[in-house]
């Protein structure tokens, strides 16, 4: 005799009614029908926009008038990053982009304008510097505040570099950036402040970070290699100052850190090597200082084709203990 019951099992209740569609979103399912309601502003903040971009919301802002409050919040508050892929073509859009937004909300050191990257980019564009040179495949920055964000050195690469001039608390992170192009540099900066973050600069036809001589140039770099290039980083000019932290410099043509003209270059952190650079891992030329803030038996500069440290003409290279 079959012992199956035709009855359809019987379904556990839900103790609290409740199911969680993500961790910050909560349906109510003692509410009848409650998703052909309008959904809540926590749906749109981390399920709707997430698929979305500015320029998807921005395009929506005529459909209703829940869209253009909403645009108007978000656009305010800062909170809608630019994507290159989706909110824009390449990277040769950005710019522009950032110009006509700058001109309507004020972007800030604190509240910057971000910029997310994913995994191949090119530049075509050039630049021209304030002397009037032409740098290709270079994308100027010409706004303050911005910041770069990739996914990873290993995965958002950058065929082309940047070139910065006047231009404050500009930020690239998680990315590599390689200048094969004439005299190409990674970064090239007069009259600016940069910060760099998990950035490799690497593969460039001249100079991987090149601060030129000007009035006032800051940089700080942290976990960065600059490698496989002419030079790693030159550093030029009495108020220009670069800060290197776990930084490593190796395999380029030259030298890894050319200091010159007076400026002043800080080295700290255990992960610190200058390395494997044809002619000298450290060159302090025309009175430029550099401080190693490490300990003189740490194995800073070595490997190197010619002399592992070497200052001329007034130049120093000094360890300093903190």
């Amino acid at each position: 005799m079959d012992t199956k019951s035709n009855k359809r099992p019987r379904k556990e209740p839900v103790a609290n009614k409740k199911r969680l569609v993500s961790k910050t979103i909560i349906y109510d399912e003692s509410k009848a029908n409650q998703w052909l309601d309008d959904p809540p502003l926590e749906i749109w903040d981390h399920v709707i926009i997430p698929m979305l971009g500015l320029k998807d919301l921005a395009l929506s802002r005529h459909v209703c008038t829940f869209f253009e409050a909403y645009w108007q919040d978000k656009f305010s508050n800062n909170v809608l990053p630019l994507r290159v892929g989706l909110d824009v073509a390449t990277i040769n859009d950005v710019m522009g982009v950032i110009e006509i937004l700058s001109r309507r909300r004020e972007y800030t050191n604190l509240n910057p304008f971000v910029v997310l990257l994913d995994k191949g980019n090119e530049i075509v564009s050039s630049w021209t510097d304030e002397a009037g040179d032409k740098f290709e495949a270079t994308l100027g920055i010409t706004r303050s505040n911005i910041t770069f964000v990739g996914t990873g050195k290993d995965t958002t690469t950058i065929l082309g570099g940047f070139g910065i001039y006047e231009q404050e608390n500009i930020t690239f992170k998680n990315m590599t950036v390689t200048n094969t192009s004439e005299d190409g540099c990674g970064i090239y900066m007069t009259d600016a402040n940069v910060a760099l973050f998990d950035v490799a600069l690497k593969g460039c036809d001249n100079v991987a970070l090149n601060l030129s001589h000007s009035s006032e140039t800051i940089v700080v770099a942290t976990r960065c290699e600059f490698a496989n290039s002419k030079f790693g980083a030159i550093v030029e000019g009495s108020l220009t100052s670069a800060t290197f932290k776990n930084c490593v410099f190796h395999d380029n043509e030259m030298f890894g850190i050319y200091g010159l003209s007076s400026a002043t270059i800080h080295m700290y952190g255990e992960s610190t090597a200058i390395r494997l650079n044809k002619k000298c891992g450290i060159y302090a030329y025309n009175s430029c200082k550099v401080l190693i803030h490490l300990p003189s038996h740490h194995n800073t500069s070595y490997n190197n084709g010619q002399q592992d440290r070497y200052a001329r003409n007034g130049g120093t290279i000094t360890n300093v203990l903190d």
